[in-house]
């Protein structure tokens, strides 16, 4: 059983959507309760970088996955607790993609497939500044490394290049999914755990540069398609459709050889047991609102003047 049927349907992406924003707002509860005496700031920037896939399409050589490279541009918004702890939401709008043809390996050359997503990611996260930072020029901590960790959504719809045209994968069921005795069709939205480090300068007392990499653990392995077991050509073209069967490995399409693949139902095809990944490096430039009593009060709040 694969993890994705966690979620599968609507109702379970609707509950996933009220549960995170009922996180967001108890935790800003709580760090409202513990805030009492302590100036605390805002913080907003964007971020830009790039995101890389990891899963079932990977290279033999880890060097030729960096061919699968896509741009990636973000926005946070953080709240600074203290010097060392900061509560942030983090939106991030990219793509992935990857390439049997970037193997080595024959049985991967053969199998032939391919695919890319857009994402788009919404997560909270608690950050932790090791050694202590602010942008106050009274204070000496102006770098530091921070560590973070929390909760996101995201959204993807893997499609592949076929007869000069786009095709979406997921309507497919390229594994039988939708067939009777088979899973359902996976969920387009799923929930993520983002992790990752970094380092952060303080170039003024209104901004702060930072460089980040992390990586999201999902909760599926269809991030590009392919998850565990070919169903056999002739049982697929009956169940789901001639496109299905043709999309399901594209070994004619390398040897020039036009004939229906021979795999059997149950053959392997991708590699259940570990879900994909993705992985973003990202700049980030912040502008801080210091001094400000957030949850009552009084205090100076720096705002740009115009």
């Amino acid at each position: 059983m694969y993890l994705c049927q966690t979620f599968p349907s609507h109702s379970s992406t609707a509950k996933n959507f009220v549960s995170m924003r009922s996180l967001l707002f108890s935790l800003f509860i709580v760090l409202g309760v513990f805030s009492t005496g302590i100036s605390q700031s805002l913080e907003v920037g964007p971020q830009l970088g790039g995101m890389l896939y990891t899963g079932d399409l990977d290279p033999k050589q880890f060097g030729e996955n960096y061919k699968n490279l896509k741009p990636t541009v973000g926005l946070h918004l953080k709240y600074n607790h203290n010097d060392y702890f900061n509560l942030r939401l983090n939106l991030v709008r990219g793509s992935v993609q990857g390439r049997d043809e970037l193997s080595g390996q024959e049985w991967q050359l053969r199998r032939n497939l391919s695919f890319e997503t857009s994402i788009t990611e919404l997560s909270l996260l608690i950050e932790n500044n090791i050694f202590g930072f602010s942008t106050n020029a009274s204070k000496d901590k102006i770098f530091t490394i921070h560590a973070f960790a929390g909760i996101g959504v995201f959204k993807f719809n893997p499609r592949t290049l076929y007869d000069g045209q786009y095709v979406d994968l997921q309507p497919l069921g390229t594994e039988g999914q939708g067939m009777a005795g088979y899973e359902e069709k996976y969920s387009l939205t799923q929930l993520a755990i983002p992790m990752g480090i970094g380092l952060k300068f303080r170039l003024s007392e209104q901004l702060s540069l930072g460089l980040e990499l992390s990586s999201r653990f999902l909760f599926t392995d269809f991030l590009d398609d392919i998850s565990g077991n070919y169903v056999s050509h002739e049982e697929l073209l009956a169940g789901n459709g001639q496109l299905a069967a043709a999309l399901a490995k594209r070994e004619a399409e390398y040897t020039g050889i036009d004939a229906p693949y021979t795999e059997e139902t149950g053959s392997k095809r991708g590699q259940a047991d570990v879900n994909d990944y993705y992985s973003t490096g990202m700049l980030t430039i912040s502008y801080h609102f210091s001094g400000a009593k957030l949850f009552g009060g009084s205090g100076k709040t720096n705002c740009p003047s115009f």
